[in-house]
Order: structure tokens, then C-alpha cells, then sequence
């Protein structure tokens, strides 16, 4: 076997030609046996057959809707455990455990009718028949062994009887590949299992030697160990790169999230799990499990819908202009092309910034602005968006800093007439600056309609701008989105692939609380618009990302764009469909796979990523940043931890938490799924009591305070700074032999767990000395007796505010006496 150690194999390669070998590998397989077999045997299911369900198992879910399972109750869990009832049972007598459908129903009840028995076979293989579909690798295989003069036989593990096999069979496969199969084996008709005898049956039903023979199936056991032991060839398909099965694991992780009904009520599906094993590759590089295996299906099922929102419109008569708005629509748009094998629609820029800039005609227009932004206090860049002159703004920024009350102070500046006047003459120079863009983009005309694409979410481009193009320019505005969002608009005309026709909204905000990841991936290499010349044509902010981060783009968006080209390749020769909900499920499931379990590769890979606002500021910001992740988990534990604004922030803290550990990650998609609320002390039952001495003058007195639980060990000790004149100090020697101090931090009281705690927050490691501790290194201290102290002496330097000393530790080895004693 390849390790990570050896040189990455290219595609089709065998992983041990002796034992294994992958779907790019079957084109050449029988290359390698040349005048040494006769015959080909296949296993059936998950080698000849694969289904679009997640795992075989997921097929009952979907059984258990069909209106006979319904009617007599026979739910998923029930079909599961009848089967294995059904096997030990007939273990007891037969010393065999292969059972048929008739066995599993009757173990489901006993007294089953005939009629009964024979419908709800019928409607078993009726899922399966909808569920199954060829994998055109192994189609291939069959058509060149027959063309060598191998006869072609199927040996199955199976509940289904031969003819009932050889019928679905029959509508799966082509015509002329059906026929070159021979001999059908099912284990239930022959009462044995391959490991348990199969293959004996196989080879005296035959005649046939057992080194003519080259058997291949994707069971170890069952397809190479039971074979290979009677001296039959052998070899198991392997369906993914390890790095892809752990992929489709965090898959199945993710859609319990997103849809609680999946595996409840309905099946868990991933059709494309086929074409993963045939084309995502043997390397599991980080470029193939994002761009290919995750970024691809996301925007193969967005640009199915885009299509079939656009051919929609198209039929309504109003003959629609397609927008794809730059940049973040920038992906869909090439994926839309690859689907439909042409160019679609136009690529426009018009960034958030330009919407609102556009959108200014009342003091509700900017009102409804203000309420979003004003509590940031972000105040100049709240003027540029309202596109204020810079004398105005500097004159308006001064009043407000002088203010008790910044914000009241700034909106009473903004709401004088004459500033709202300037508002609103710059926004409307604006906005014919924006529709001489689309006149020269589009050819844009009055009456027209145009559909905006977009990844979502509330649509804010749609929102701002529908009103004052259909008041100004008689134009109709429509969204198509990858998530839409509810939003206070009855008229808002939007359609969502994720929406809450189909989703709970809790879902859909999880995924856009952290979209940042999804909207980096999306975009153009190209800078936001900030305004237009008076020819229309785009101008650009400054800020920029780095070249780095395109090149790595570029890599993950070609793999995109080549497993949408192969998608439709590999559903062609399949002969299969993939419905819409499919499609909608796949979508889903991978972006909440993407943003909320992230593997590590990927996070290597994606750890230089950057986030720019689009909003008139030039704020670029870390997508994530594991040690500062890491860091805040250890300081503020996870409740507090992602609790970040401005530059101190990151976009997608799911990432951070992912890498510390998997349950703080489903810890994280809970909360956000179902609106969890925890309080501090609700984290954990442990505690770690110190004695706090405090020194006044000649005078000593001492309290004992409890530190909290925060990740890895840590612990969290605050103590109320009363007295910035009083020295304290932490006996750490009556607890511990060896402590490990992380951090300690001056924090004002009221910015304690805020979102600003890192603007209100000094080191106090200067103010810090020891007393019977040596450090040795990195934070590691010996208690050297048990009156060890770390002793606080901040001698008046840290201001009259109220504060709070947190001082992060970890105890290594507790103090003899403690443990004695304990």
C-alpha cells in the first residue's frame, strides 16, 4: 500500500494491484490477467449497481413512505431489525443466515398474507429501482471482457431471489451489457454467503477452476478474503480516497443538522458519490475534497436551478436580462456555462456598496441604513456610504467624538435637511451613473426585467434597488439565489435553491452566519466597485487580497468547473436523474460540511484566506485563525470565544473550533441549529478553588475564589481588581506541584465577554512577579513550597476603572499534600 510517506500515485492507479484497486483503475484491470482467466465475476451491489443514497441502509427510510410499509407500520428501524431477526432465526436451523424478502417480512409479522408478502416486494424493489444505477466503469469492464471472450457471471450477497435480481438488472443496465451476463448467483437461493460457501457453489455450477477466475467486489471480507481462499483472483474496490470517506462521514454528520427528517423520515442521499469514487482522485488533495467533492456539487445544483429559473421566466413572456452580480456570482456564473454548454446572461458590477449608494431618495432610505450600521460606530465609513463630501464628514465626525452620546450625535447630524439634501442629489447622480452602466453592460432599457444572481441572502442589491428602478426606469428586478432568506418585503419577487419552502430558517441562518468561507471561494479576482464615471464604467476600491489567495481560488474553482463538466458526463452514461430535491439536499449538506467540519488538509489549505467587506471600508480580515482560535477557547471558552468585532474578528470560527476538537464543532452547529442557550456555568461542574491573598500595607487577608473550566485543561481565574493600590497574589503552591500559566489579562468589568473585550483588554504579565515559583520555561512553573505565589502589583498604574484580573492556567501535577489528603 501507498502511505503518506511515498510518492502520490497518478489516477487510475492500483493501491495494491495483489489486493486493491480504484474505478479509474478498472479500464485496464483485465490488462493484467491477459491469458490467465476465463471468467469475470462482479459483486452487484455498491460495484455493478451504486445507489444515490448516502448508504444502503438509507434506502429504507424511503421504503417506509411507499403506502403498503405505511399502512402496516413497517418503519426503517423495523425493516432493519426484521432482516436480522429473520438471519437469526434461520441461523437455528439451517446454520446459515441468508434470508429472503419473504423471510424478513415474516419475521416483521408472522402471519403476513401471501398478497402482502408479494407487495411489499414489489414496492422494495420499486425504491431500489428508482435509487440504483449502472457505474459506468464496471458497464465498461463488461463490454471489454467480452470482447476478450470472458464470460461474465454476478455473485451477490443478497436478500433478492435471482429473478428478482436479473429484473432490476434489467432496467438499470444497457441492453447489450445485460445480455453478456451468464450466470446470476444470489446468496439467499443457495442458503450461503461468499464467505460462508458462495464461491464453491459458483465453481461447481461452472465447472471451472478457480485461478480462470477473476473476481471483483468492494467488500475485504466478503469479495477478496472468501475468494482468494479457494484460490480464485481477486480484488476489492476501493470506492474513495481515504481523505474523501472522511469527507462523506462529516456528509452524514451534516445532514442530520440541516434536516432532522433525514434518516427519520426520509433517506439520506448523495448521488454524486459515484462520480467522487471515479473521479475525485487518489490524491485526497485539499483543491480536489473542496473545488471538486464539495464546491462542485454545491454549484452543479445552483446552476440547475439558475436554468430552470431562467427558462421559467422565459415562459412567462417577459423575456428576462440575466445578471450575475460581481463579484461572489462570478463562480455560479462559469458553472451555469459549463451546465448548459453556452454563455448565460452578463456579468455586472454592482457590489453592495453601489446598491445602497443608489438607494437613497427618502430619510427612510436612510434610516433603514443607519439602523443596520450606527452601532458599530463606525462613523466615517457610515459618510462614505452615504456618499457625504469629505469636509462634510470630517465636520460631522468631529461633533460626534466630542458627544457623551456618540451615536444619538450622529444621527442628529445626519438627519439635518441640508446634509439628507446632499444625500440624496449624490445618490441620485449616483444612480444615473449605475444605469449608464447597465445601458453600456446590457443594453438596459426601460420596461425591461432583469433577475439578479447572486449567492444570497436577503438579496440586498434586489432589496435596495427593485424600488427606485421600477419607480425611476419602469424595470422590474427578480432574485435567484443560492440561499434566500425571509425578508420584510411581501413584494420582494426572490426565489432561493435553499429556502424555506424547503428548509426551517434556523437551518438557513446557520449556513449564512458563516457564508464568508463559501462567498471567498465564489468570487472574481478583481476588486469591489465603489463607483461609476460619468461613461458608466466601473471604478474600483484600493483594497485588494493577496495574489496567494487567487492562485489557490483559481485552483479550487477549475476543480469546480471540472466536476460539473464530468457531472454531466457521468449522469449521461449512467442513464439516471437526479431530482430536484436531491440536488437541493446535496447542496445543502456539503455547504454545512464546508463551513461547519472542515478537514485538515482543507484548513492547511484554506489558512491564508481573507475577507473584504464590499462595503465602502477597507477592512480585510482572516477567514480563521486556528492558534487565535485556540487561544480564544482558552481564555474565553467556547461560549464567549467567537464574540469578535471589527479587525479583532474572523468570519468563520466553526473552522477554529473544528480543529480543536469534533464536539466542539457539533457543539457549535447545535447551538446555531436549534437555538440553544447555555450560561456560563452551565459549561461544566468542575471547579478549581485558590486562595486569593490580598496585602494592605502591614495587613493580609485572603478569600477563596473558583476557577472555571475553559478548553484543554485551562482554567479561568478572575479576580475583581477593588483596589489598584492593593497588591494580590495567587497561592498557587497550596494546590500544585507544577502549574502552566497561559496569559494574564487587565480587563475593564463592563467589557467583560463583549464583543469589544479585546479594545478594553492590557497584558498584565508586567505587573506580574513570583514568590517561591521557578519558571522553567514556556509558562511552566515549580511551586517550590505550598505558599508559591504569583503575585499582582499593578502600584496604582491601571486606571480608576473598574476591572478584572484573568490569569488562564493549567494545573500539571496538584501538590503532594492535596493529593494525600484527597
Amino acid at each position: 500500500m501507498q502511505t503518506e510517506q511515498t510518492r502520490t500515485p497518478p489516477a487510475g492507479y492500483y493501491p495494491n494491484l495483489q489486493t486493491q484497486i480504484d474505478a479509474n483503475a478498472l479500464a485496464t484491470v483485465l490488462d493484467h490477467y491477459a491469458g490467465k482467466i476465463k471468467i469475470l465475476s462482479l459483486d452487484c451491489f455498491d460495484t455493478l449497481l451504486w445507489r444515490k443514497t448516502a448508504t444502503p441502509a438509507d434506502v429504507f427510510f424511503d421504503l417506509q413512505q411507499r403506502p403498503l410499509f405505511k399502512s402496516m407500520g413497517f418503519t426503517a428501524r423495523l425493516r432493519r431489525q426484521a432482516e436480522s431477526i429473520a438471519r437469526e432465526k434461520i441461523y437455528l436451523h439451517t446454520g446459515s443466515s441468508e434470508v429472503s424478502l419473504n423471510d424478513i417480512y415474516q419475521a416483521h409479522h408472522s402471519h403476513i398474507l401471501t398478497e402482502q408478502s408479494a407487495g411489499l416486494s414489489d414496492e422494495e424493489l420499486s425504491v431500489e429501482n428508482s435509487i440504483c444505477y449502472a457505474f459506468p466503469p464496471v458497464v465498461e469492464l463488461i463490454r471489454q471482457a467480452d470482447r476478450l471472450g470472458l464470460k461474465i457471471i454476478i455473485v451477490s450477497d443478497t436478500y433478492l431471489n435471482k429473478q428478482q435480481l436479473s429484473d432490476l438488472l434489467r432496467e438499470k443496465l444497457p441492453q447489450d451489457v445485460m445480455c453478456k451476463i451468464s450466470h446470476i448467483f444470489c446468496s439467499c437461493e443457495h442458503g450461503k454467503s461468499k464467505k460462508s460457501g458462495l464461491f464453491r457453489r459458483v465453481l461447481e455450477s461452472l465447472h471451472a477452476s478457480p485461478q480462470n477466475i477473476l473476481h471483483i467486489g468492494d467488500n475485504q471480507t466478503a469479495d477478496f478474503n472468501a475468494a482468494r481462499s479457494l484460490g480464485l483472483h481477486a480484488l476489492t474496490l476501493i470506492h474513495h480516497h481515504p481523505a474523501v470517506a472522511e469527507l462523506l462521514r462529516m456528509y452524514a454528520l451534516a445532514g442530520s443538522f440541516i434536516d432532522p427528517e433525514i434518516r427519520n423520515t426520509r433517506s439520506l442521499t448523495h448521488p454524486f458519490r459515484g462520480l467522487l469514487a471515479l473521479r475525485a482522485g487518489p490524491h485526497g488533495n485539499p483543491e480536489n475534497t473542496i473545488g471538486y467533492a464539495t464546491l462542485g456539487p454545491i454549484l452543479y445544483a445552483f446552476a440547475h436551478f439558475i436554468l430552470k429559473e431562467i427558462n421559467r421566466a422565459s415562459h412567462s413572456g417577459t423575456r428576462p436580462k440575466v445578471l450575475f452580480l460581481m463579484r461572489d456570482a462570478y463562480l455560479p456564473s462559469l458553472a451555469c456555462e459549463a451546465l448548459a454548454g453556452c454563455e448565460i446572461g452578463n456579468r455586472v458590477r454592482i457590489s453592495r456598496f453601489a446598491a445602497y449608494a443608489s438607494s437613497f431618495r427618502h430619510q427612510n432610505d436612510i434610516d433603514s441604513y443607519l439602523a443596520e450600521r450606527v452601532q458599530s460606530k463606525r462613523f466615517q465609513e457610515i459618510c462614505r456610504q452615504l456618499l457625504l463630501p469629505e469636509a462634510i464628514s470630517a465636520s460631522i465626525l468631529k461633533k460626534t467624538e466630542n458627544a457623551r452620546d456618540s451615536i444619538s450625535e450622529f444621527i442628529r447630524q445626519i438627519h439635518q435637511s441640508s446634509i439628507m439634501k446632499m444625500i440624496f442629489d449624490a445618490s441620485a447622480a449616483y444612480r444615473n451613473r449605475l444605469f449608464k452602466h447597465l445601458q453600456k453592460e446590457i443594453g438596459l432599457e426601460s420596461g425591461n426585467t432583469l433577475i439578479f444572481v447572486d449567492l444570497g441572502y436577503s438579496g440586498t442589491a434586489q432589496l435596495r434597488l427593485a424600488p427606485v428602478f421600477k419607480d425611476e426606469f419602469g424595470i422590474q428586478i427578480e432574485g435567484c439565489y443560492l440561499i434566500a432568506l425571509p425578508v420584510n418585503d411581501p413584494c420582494s419577487r426572490r426565489r432561493g435553491l435553499l429556502d424555506t419552502s424547503h428548509f426551517d430558517e434556523n437551518a438557513l441562518i446557520m449556513l449564512v452566519t458563516y457564508i464568508a468561507l463559501l462567498e471567498q471561494m465564489c468570487t472574481s479576482n478583481g476588486k469591489s466597485v465603489i463607483d461609476y464615471d460619468q461613461e458608466g464604467n466601473a471604478l474600483y476600491s484600493e483594497t485588494g487580497l493577496a495574489s496567494d489567495q487567487h492562485d489557490k481560488l483559481l485552483l479550487l474553482q477549475s476543480e469546480c468547473i471540472r466536476f460539473i463538466h464530468d457531472a454531466v458526463t457521468f449522469i449521461q452514461q449512467a442513464q439516471t436523474e437526479i431530482s430536484d430535491d436531491m440536488l437541493r439536499d446535496v447542496a445543502a449538506i456539503n455547504l454545512c460540511r464546508l463551513l461547519f467540519l472542515p478537514l485538515k488538509p482543507e484548513l492547511d489549505f484554506l489558512k491564508n484566506f481573507h475577507f473584504d467587506f464590499n462595503m465602502g471600508c477597507d477592512d480585510i480580515i482572516p477567514v480563521f485563525d486556528v492558534d487565535k482560535g485556540l487561544e480564544g477557547l482558552r481564555r474565553r471558552s467556547w461560549l464567549h470565544c467567537s464574540k469578535e468585532i471589527n479587525k479583532n474578528m474572523r468570519t468563520n470560527y466553526p473552522a477554529e473550533w473544528r480543529s480543536a476538537s469534533l464536539e466542539l464543532a457539533l457543539t457549535l452547529m447545535s447551538q446555531h441549529r436549534f437555538g440553544l442557550e447555555f450560561a456560563l456555568n452551565d459549561l461544566s461542574h468542575r471547579r478549581e478553588s485558590l486562595e486569593i491573598l490580598v496585602f494592605q500595607g502591614q495587613q493580609v487577608s485572603s478569600l477563596s475564589l473558583e476557577a472555571m473550566p475553559t478548553h484543554d485543561g485551562y482554567f479561568s481565574l478572575m479576580i475583581p481588581v477593588v483596589n489598584p493600590d492593593c497588591p494580590l497574589g495567587v497561592r498557587f503552591g497550596g494546590a500544585y506541584k507544577w502549574v502552566e500559566i497561559e496569559s494574564a489579562e487587565l480587563i475593564q468589568l463592563t467589557a467583560l465577554y463583549s464583543a469589544r473585550e479585546h479594545e478594553h483588554t492590557q497584558d498584565a504579565s508586567t505587573y506580574m512577579s513570583m514568590n517561591e515559583m521557578s519558571h522553567k520555561d514556556s509558562g511552566l512553573f515549580e511551586c517550590l513550597t505550598s505558599n508559591a505565589l504569583l503575585v499582582f502589583d499593578p502600584a496604582g498604574n491601571v486606571g480608576s476603572s473598574r476591572q478584572i484580573l484573568r490569569i488562564i492556567f493549567r494545573p500539571i501535577a496538584r501538590h503532594e499534600k492535596i493529593m494525600q489528603n484527597g
